[in-house]
C-alpha cells in the first residue's frame, strides 16, 4: 500500500463539513478570552464586561440574520453547542410546547439530526409523514398539502426545510414554502447551516419560526452554534437552565459567541465575490471529472445539476465505483472529500437525497461529495483533478475493493 500523502500535499474538499478558522476570527477569540474570561452571569464588573460581548455578538448575528432587535415582538437568538442541537430545539422545543399530537414532516435531505428529532416527536404520538422529493431534489409541495390535509386543523402542524442540502447544495424553492405555509398553517423550522455563507438570509421576511446555523461552515468556531426564534413563538427547553432566557443551562462561551459574530460578519460581507469565484471552480472541477470519467470508460453524472445550487457542492456520481473504496484511495492520495454528510461519514447506505431523486441505482454506491470554500484556489481544482483522473480510470479495471494499486 502506498504512503499516505504528506499534510503539505493535503488537498482540502471537505468544506461542506467543516472550514479552516479564518486567522482574524482566531484572533479576535483571543481578544475575547483575554478581555471577557469572566462568567456573563457575574453581577461585578468583570462579569458585566463578559456580558456585554455576549449579548453584542448575539445582537450582531441577529442583526446579519434580518431578525427584528427593536420592537416589541423582537426575534430572539439561542446559542447552541451546534447546529444539530439547534435543529433539535427548533423542532422539539416547538413541538413540545404544544403537546402531543400534531403533523411532522421532514424530507430525505434533511440532517440526521432534524430525522431524529421528527423521530422524537413521532413517539410522543406526532403524525411523522416523510415528505416526498421532486425531480429538482426539492419539497414536493403537493405531497405536503396533502398530508397536512389529513391532519385535524386544530393539530399543530410542523415542516422542517434544509435551505442548502448538505449532501447536494441543492437549494430550496423559499418562495414555494412561504406560499404552503401561509395556505396550510405550518410552523416551518430551518436548517440554513449550509446556507449562510453563500445565500442571503432575511429571516424578518421569511415564514420561518426558527432558523438554525453553526459558523463552522464559515470560518467560524466549532462547539457553538444558534437557533433564531420568531418573536412570541412558545418554545420548551431541551433541558432547561437559568441561561439563554431559560433555555439552556451553562456558563456561555463568550469568546465562541464573539468567534461567530465575527465570522458571519466576514461572510456576508465577501459573500457575492467568493460565491462567484467558487461557483466557477464547482464548474470547472465537475466538468474535469466527467471528462475523466469518460476518458475510463466510466459513467458519471453530477446530482442536481439542472438544479438550483449553493456554488459550494459537488455531488458526482460513478456507476460501478464503490464509493468508501475511492474516498480511501483518494485520502491516500491526499485528497480530503466525502461520500455524504460528516455525520453520516462510514454508513453502508449512499447520501438519502440520491434514492429520493430517483438517480438510477447504477449510480448510488459511487457518489462522492466534493466541497469548496472560501479558501479553495484553482491550483486546488487542478491538483485535485489530475489526482482523481487516475482513481477514476483505476476504477474501471478494477471492482473498486482495492484503488490503492496502480
Amino acid at each position: 500500500m502506498p504512503a499516505r500523502a504528506s499534510s503539505a500535499d493535503r488537498l482540502y474538499l471537505d468544506h461542506a463539513a467543516a472550514t479552516p478558522l479564518r486567522p482574524e476570527v482566531a484572533e479576535a477569540m483571543a481578544q475575547a478570552a483575554a478581555d471577557a474570561f469572566a462568567n456573563p452571569s457575574s453581577p461585578h464588573a468583570a462579569g458585566r464586561v463578559a456580558r456585554h460581548a455576549l449579548e453584542a455578538s448575539r445582537e450582531r448575528i441577529l442583526a446579519l440574520l434580518g431578525g427584528r432587535t427593536a420592537d416589541g415582538r423582537r426575534d430572539r437568538l439561542v446559542f447552541t453547542s451546534g447546529a444539530t442541537e439547534a435543529n433539535r430545539l427548533g423542532i422539539l422545543g416547538t413541538g413540545r410546547a404544544r403537546g402531543d399530537g400534531g403533523w411532522i414532516g421532514v424530507s430525505g435531505r434533511d440532517h440526521t439530526s432534524i430525522q431524529a428529532a421528527a423521530t422524537e416527536l413521532a413517539h410522543r404520538g406526532w403524525r411523522l409523514e416523510t415528505v416526498p422529493l421532486a425531480a429538482a431534489g426539492t419539497i414536493a409541495v403537493d405531497a405536503i398539502r396533502a398530508a397536512t390535509a389529513a391532519c385535524p386543523a386544530a393539530r399543530p402542524r410542523i415542516l422542517a426545510v434544509t435551505t442548502v442540502c448538505g449532501q447536494s447544495g441543492i437549494r430550496e424553492d423559499l418562495a414555494v414554502i412561504t406560499e404552503c405555509a401561509t395556505a396550510d398553517g405550518l410552523i416551518v423550522h430551518a436548517d440554513a447551516t449550509q446556507a449562510v455563507a453563500w445565500d442571503e438570509v432575511d429571516f424578518a421576511t421569511t415564514p420561518l419560526a426558527t432558523l438554525a446555523l453553526a459558523p463552522h461552515k464559515f470560518g467560524g468556531p466549532r462547539g457553538i452554534g444558534g437557533l433564531v426564534v420568531r418573536g412570541g413563538l412558545p418554545l420548551l427547553p431541551l433541558a432547561p437552565g437559568p441561561q439563554e432566557l431559560g433555555l439552556r443551562g451553562g456558563t456561555e462561551a463568550v469568546s465562541l459567541a464573539v468567534g461567530f459574530a465575527h465570522a458571519l460578519s466576514l461572510a456576508v460581507a465577501e459573500r457575492r465575490d467568493t460565491a462567484a469565484r467558487i461557483a466557477g471552480l464547482r464548474t470547472r472541477l465537475e466538468r474535469a471529472l466527467l471528462t475523466a470519467a469518460q476518458a475510463a470508460g466510466v459513467e458519471a453524472l453530477v446530482v442536481g445539476s439542472d438544479s438550483s445550487r449553493a456554488p459550494h457542492v459537488a455531488l458526482v456520481a460513478f456507476a460501478g465505483v464503490d464509493r468508501q473504496a475511492f474516498a480511501m484511495a483518494a485520502d491516500l492520495e491526499g485528497i480530503c472529500l466525502a461520500t455524504g454528510t460528516a455525520c453520516a461519514s462510514g454508513s453502508s447506505e449512499p447520501p438519502t437525497i440520491v434514492a429520493a431523486m430517483g438517480i438510477p441505482p447504477r449510480f448510488r454506491q459511487g457518489v462522492v461529495r466534493l466541497s469548496l470554500g472560501r479558501s479553495s484556489t484553482s491550483r486546488d481544482v487542478d491538483e485535485a483533478v489530475a489526482r482523481l483522473a487516475a482513481l477514476i480510470s483505476r476504477s474501471s479495471r478494477t471492482s473498486g475493493a482495492d484503488l490503492s494499486s496502480p
